[in-house]
């Protein structure tokens, strides 16, 4: 694809990576020279969302422009961030208590954002949160998704994050995207998920079954308080985590 030209203006430079419903190069804006980001559909996905977007975060990364390119369909252009998402992060090193403090608060404050408008996630995970120069940004806006082709299976998220009742087919809300900070936390202070698994189905198995280690354990230099806050937002019922961003940002009483 690269060389590709879409809608007769991005010129799609290096593949950026692929998910289950698009493709992110990055591309050049040939009537500005700005180097952008192009999400690009897969085959047979379309984009249905809302007419009129909400304003946009500062901790969203930033939407420029969409449209349908005759050929490759539907496409959707960011601004290309610099940096390195917090799986790669984590991958050389869990962070330490500083720097996880403050991917917390701003990781915290991009969601409630989501939430003011009535839009919870429901796929948080190690790719879609990007560190810059700037702070962290989270990259899959939900109400800029593509619809998935048909037959894709009902359960949506990834397996490290997603909430028990999640598996049992219910539909994302702010307490399943408190569950899922909470594994992202979890994995950001010791390097590894709450619910470990060789493949999905354990996973799954381990989450409906299983408590996680206690992140004390798992992370020893977090300061305890903090662990013992995360292990509140993994709380196996939903009803027994925070009911809000602000009621989970209260409880840790730092941030």
């Amino acid at each position: 694809m690269e060389n590709t030209i879409i809608n007769e203006r991005y010129r799609l430079l290096a593949s950026l990576g692929s998910g289950g419903e698009a493709h992110v190069y990055r591309a050049c804006d040939m009537l500005t020279e700005d180097v952008v980001a192009v999400r690009l559909t897969l085959q047979s996905c379309t984009y249905s969302g809302p007419e009129h977007l909400p304003d946009f975060h500062d901790g969203w990364i930033r939407f420029i422009t969409m449209g349908v390119d005759p050929l490759f369909g539907a496409y959707q252009v960011f601004e290309l961030l610099e940096g390195q998402p917090l799986r790669q992060l984590v991958q050389s090193c869990p962070l330490n208590a500083d720097d996880w403090l403050l991917f917390v608060d701003q990781s915290l404050n991009a969601v409630e954002a989501l939430h003011a408008v009535d839009w919870p996630h429901g796929d948080l995970n190690a790719d879609n949160f990007f560190q810059t120069a700037s702070g962290w940004k989270l990259l899959e806006l939900p109400f800029l998704r593509f619809d998935p082709p048909a037959g894709r299976s009902a359960l949506f998220g990834s397996i490290h994050t997603l909430a028990p009742e999640q598996f049992n087919g219910h539909r994302p809300d702010v307490r399943t995207d408190l569950y899922s900070l909470g594994c992202l936390y979890y994995y950001a202070a010791s390097g590894t998920y709450p619910h470990p698994g060789a493949n999905s189905q354990e996973v799954a198995i381990h989450c409906l079954r299983f408590a996680p280690v206690p992140l004390q354990q798992a992370s020893p230099g977090l300061p305890p308080a903090w662990a013992e806050w995360v292990m509140k937002l993994l709380a196996t019922k939903a009803e027994e985590r925070c009911p809000s961003v602000a009621a989970a940002r209260q409880l840790l009483g730092v941030a």
